[in-house]
């Protein structure tokens, strides 16, 4: 290994076993690599989306997804969405989720509320069937039709309300239905007074297939005007996600206005 790459490796295996935001000063102070030299390496890492630099310091980045690197990828879109769902809470009042796809469920990554928020059931952690959950459908709306039958499969679907659809034939619809609209609808299907919104969350190159929703009373959440503006700020949120996390791609985004 040349001189170059394994002063690079250093600075990885550095920041990998900090776990954390890391300043050029310490950095420099615990490999015993001058700051002139670190900084040359950190600015080509960057540049190629390795490492990421923010007022703070320097961290792992997501392009290591690339090279099958074991950075805790959940514990990154966490990480890195926090302060987005935060925002969305705040513009909205309601709850917003994180949710990604984990065998044939939804879990809850992390969660966001405003004052005002209803409380629901189900928190971080929790796995929800897809079919009849917003983040679900929105999950569906990525994967191919042949994956979304399997995981629909052939045995009976739980039916959680009155309003739960347990016809995978219908919900292949449903689910068809929001990939067209750009986000997925759950009407009290999962919880009794509880309607949301959620849109898919996708990083390119990586094997991440997630979705953000608003949750909130259906009385407020049925609302069209609310019901738009929701949708807007979702996507805002949405595109702001997806720059944050793949800043080395370009994404070609197509605007969707909300339908009823």
């Amino acid at each position: 290994m040349s001189e170059s790459a394994g002063k690079a490796f250093d600075l990885l295996f550095y920041l990998a076993k900090a776990g954390e935001t890391v300043s050029l000063a310490r950095l420099s102070r615990e490999t015993g690599m001058n700051k002139a030299t670190a900084l040359r390496y950190l600015n080509v890492l960057e540049s190629k989306g390795v490492v990421e630099r923010s007022k703070l310091g320097w961290t792992l980045g997501l392009s290591l997804f690339e090279l099958g690197s074991k950075v805790p990828v959940r514990q990154l879109v966490v990480d890195k969405v926090r302060p987005i769902i935060e925002r969305l809470a705040r513009e909205t009042g309601e709850s917003v989720n994180l949710a990604y796809l984990a065998d044939e469920t939804a879990i809850f990554l992390d969660r966001a509320e405003a004052n005002r928020s209803l409380r629901m059931r189900s928190m971080p952690g929790d796995r929800l069937p897809l079919y009849c959950t917003g983040v679900g459908k929105a999950i569906l709306s990525q994967l191919s039709e042949d994956r979304m039958a399997a995981i629909l499969g052939p045995y009976p679907l739980e039916k959680y309300t009155e309003f739960t659809c347990t016809d995978p034939d219908d919900i292949i619809k449903e689910v068809r239905r929001a990939r067209e609209l750009g986000y997925g609808i759950d009407s009290e299907e999962f919880e009794v007074g509880l309607t949301c919104y959620a849109m898919p969350l996708r990083i390119p190159s990586s094997d991440f297939v997630g979705a953000i929703s608003i949750s909130g009373p259906t009385a407020r959440m049925k609302n069209p005007e609310i019901r738009d503006r929701f949708i807007y700020l979702l996507e805002q949120a949405i595109k702001d996600a997806i720059e944050l996390l793949s800043p080395h791609y370009h994404l070609d985004i197509v605007s969707k206005k909300a339908k009823n």
